[in-house]
């Protein structure tokens, strides 16, 4: 399956009964007064949204949906049906510390959604092929494509999961023209195949050990 953007994504995988926890709530590109803001789309579909920052700032500070707090270590006193971290995940030092705040702050039937840029995307290639390294996000600490995503959730307790794409996060970043001129070439592509989109999307579960 492949999502236009986060839009769609949360419109199809978040249900009107889900309590739902957003990590880094107020980045992803996107400023909070854009329509397009996924802590606004997640409260417009989900029954209870929270949220967690590193600097909430104070217009967040007084309600006890937020919390300042790294994605390495949380914990809410309630579980979530849902933990949506949408382009967090490539941001952190340990990622494994943040899966294992996931798994306590989930309920028994709960879901984590990741987002994450995949290396293989077609922008990443072509730039690898005309420079040295291709552009990188300067607070990004890895990248991730199935493989390598698939292995870390099972290391630290959760199933494989299921992977999906996302063509676009609508950010407010502008585009070059090479960018757009790629755009093109990268359509045209999804058309046949997945393997080049520019986002993975990754919903699973904590893994259950079966009863003997």
């Amino acid at each position: 399956m492949i999502y236009k953007d986060k839009e769609s994504l949360i419109t199809a995988r978040i249900n009107k009964s889900d309590i739902v926890l957003d990590v880094g709530f107020l980045g992803q590109g996107i400023q909070s007064d854009s329509s397009h803001w996924p802590h606004l789309l997640l409260k417009q579909k989900a029954k209870e949204v929270y949220g967690i920052d590193l600097d909430i700032g104070e217009k967040y500070s007084s309600d006890s949906h937020y919390q300042n707090a790294s994605a390495e270590k949380f914990d809410f006193s309630i579980p979530f049906d849902v933990i949506f971290a949408g382009d967090i995940i490539e941001h952190l030092s340990n990622p494994g510390l943040f899966l294992e705040s996931c798994k306590r702050n989930l309920t028994q039937e709960g879901r984590l959604i990741i987002t994450t840029p995949n290396v293989f995307n077609l922008f990443n290639l072509t730039e690898k092929c005309a420079k040295r390294e291709p552009t990188v996000n300067k607070d990004h600490t890895c990248y991730f494509n199935n493989k390598t995503l698939s292995t870390l959730l099972v290391k630290n307790g959760f199933e494989s999961g299921t992977y999906d794409y996302m063509y676009t996060l609508n950010t407010t970043f502008r585009e070059s023209l090479k960018k757009k001129a790629l755009n093109i070439l990268y359509y045209g592509l999804s058309l046949v195949t997945d393997k080049f989109i520019e986002t993975v999307i990754v919903e699973t579960k904590v893994h259950k050990v079966k009863d003997i």
